[in-house]
């Protein structure tokens, strides 16, 4: 069964503290994420998701960060796994 998870960037940011939002381990973070690298993650995984840009996460609703909404069949915490490592595969691809 397929499940909708919100996704958003403060979830992989290694600058947030986890009372702030971050749900990976450090080794596992990513410096200044973006909506646009998520999304071309997802893209990357074959996952179904939609974007929402102009939404504020909660704990810092200062910044218009947006989200994603992805539908994924395991937990949330496997998923934003798999995305940091994902998003680091495309970064190291997109420097050499």
């Amino acid at each position: 069964m397929t499940k909708q998870y919100i996704v958003w960037p403060q979830y992989l940011e290694c600058s947030l503290p986890r009372r702030l939002g971050r749900r990976v381990p450090r080794d596992l973070c990513i410096d200044k994420v973006s909506l646009d690298e998520l999304l071309k993650a997802c893209q990357a995984l074959s996952l179904k998701c939609t974007i929402e840009e102009g939404k504020r996460y909660p704990r810092a609703w200062y910044l218009s960060s947006g989200r994603l909404i992805v539908e994924f069949d395991g937990s949330k915490s496997e998923l934003l796994k798999l995305l940091c490592r994902t998003i680091k595969t495309l970064r190291t691809n997109r420097k050499s």
